[in-house]
């Protein structure tokens, strides 16, 4: 099929190259053809666009680009640009199908009015942004945005939904129940992490390395991670956090002085996309600390994947559904809550956290569970099946 795939995330932001252009390269290796269009953000270096779109070429991958720059005329600007590229491609070429990733590329997308079939590819419920307060319930603006939603989940010729969970609300909430859908969670390629099977475990009952990789404003709470690790501390463990973030340091660094963590014991740094499976290899724990609500039950951090692939432990805030199911069939996931770390972490509850992180069999244990159910054979297979059920009907 030919296909015009909008994203929202630039193709080199962290998740372009982890959630975007590993799944296109697969689908385009079984002979589909794709035009990308990405949002990228403004300061991006010529030469990092001019080698990937080379790249790109060489797969056969066209790639159209929007400029991202923050504030509410630019976020209009985005929008009509969007709009119109959206006009010229579909004008000179005949696409099979439109698959739109994230709520912003397909409201785009419904905006332009287009009437090529489209897959919808769920990152976020809209009852999510009402949550986490991106926008207010009951706005005229909030009214548009959601009935938008529901527009693209009822006429979309395939869904993807990142759990099981959100298949109960598309059925219960949107009423929607006889369309192609699968449920993808966020994968990694676990071949990259090879490696990760010849390291020594550097852990002992009292030197622990935590990570916390990626996002670090609203609905990440770094403030609540650093609390935890602090509790640790405050336990006679000698207990170092490392934040692996790209744009969020000031909120971070603001955490740390809320807080009042020792800034021995902390640091903040980024890093580029290829370096994040060797870098992951040297900590011990993750951490994945997020607000939560009805809607966020049914996301798939992207990071819980890539903690798994690197064998280490993962310590997360309760509310998330793939979490928790793992942690109750695993010894790969420890579950707290923000009472836990109010109150004060149990001595129970730190032994078991220490014991799970500390086991010789963790590493083992969590790249079993991420090749299992988190590689991204698994997600190629699926969105394979999902695109050949479409060509079905197409044709």
């Amino acid at each position: 099929m030919k296909c015009l795939y909008i994203t929202y995330d630039g193709l080199l932001d962290p998740l372009g190259q982890s959630q975007v252009l590993p799944y296109i390269k697969k689908l385009s290796n079984r002979g589909h053809q794709f035009t990308i269009l990405s949002f990228e953000k403004f300061d991006r270096s010529e030469d990092s666009i001019i080698a990937l779109e080379k790249s790109l070429l060489q797969k056969g991958i066209h790639w159209e680009r929007i400029t991202f720059k923050s504030g509410k005329i630019q976020l209009f600007n985005r929008v009509i640009r969007g709009v119109i590229k959206i006009w010229k491609n579909t004008l000179l070429l005949k696409y099979d199908v439109v698959h739109l990733r994230g709520f912003m590329a397909a409201a785009i997308f419904r905006i332009s009015f287009s009437r090529i079939p489209f897959i919808y590819d769920i990152r976020a419920f809209i009852g999510e942004w009402v949550d986490i307060g991106r926008i207010k319930d009951g706005t005229w603006l909030g009214r548009i945005l959601i009935n938008i939603d529901r527009s693209l989940v009822n006429n979309a010729s395939g869904l993807v939904i990142l759990d099981k969970s959100g298949k109960l609300l598309i059925q219960e909430i949107y009423n929607r129940h006889n369309v192609p859908l699968k449920v993808i969670r966020t994968c990694t390629d676990t071949l990259l992490y090879s490696d990760a099977n010849n390291k020594t475990s550097s852990t002992s009952q009292t030197n622990l390395k935590f990570v916390f990789l990626g996002g670090a404003i609203t609905p990440y709470r770094p403030d609540l991670a650093l609390r935890f690790v602090l509790e640790l501390i405050n336990n006679d463990l000698n207990a170092q956090i490392d934040f692996i973030n790209e744009r969020d340091h000031e909120a971070i660094h603001k955490a740390i002085e809320e807080t009042n963590f020792p800034k021995d014991n902390v640091s903040v740094y980024s890093l580029e996309n290829r370096l994040i499976p060797k870098a992951l290899q040297k900590f011990d724990c993750g951490l994945i600390f997020n607000n939560t609500s009805k809607w966020r039950r049914v996301s798939s951090p992207t990071k819980f994947g890539e903690y798994l692939a690197a064998g280490i432990h993962t310590v997360a805030l309760e509310g998330i559904s793939v979490l928790e199911e793992f942690s109750k069939t695993t010894e790969c996931v420890d579950i707290i809550s923000p009472k836990d770390i109010a109150s004060g972490l149990s001595k129970d509850k730190i032994e078991s956290i220490i014991k799970h992180i500390n086991s010789p069999n963790r590493k083992t244990a969590c790249q079993e569970l991420a090749k299992k159910e988190f590689s991204l054979e698994i997600a190629e297979k699926l969105y394979s099946e999902l695109y050949d059920s479409l060509e079905k009907d197409i044709s």
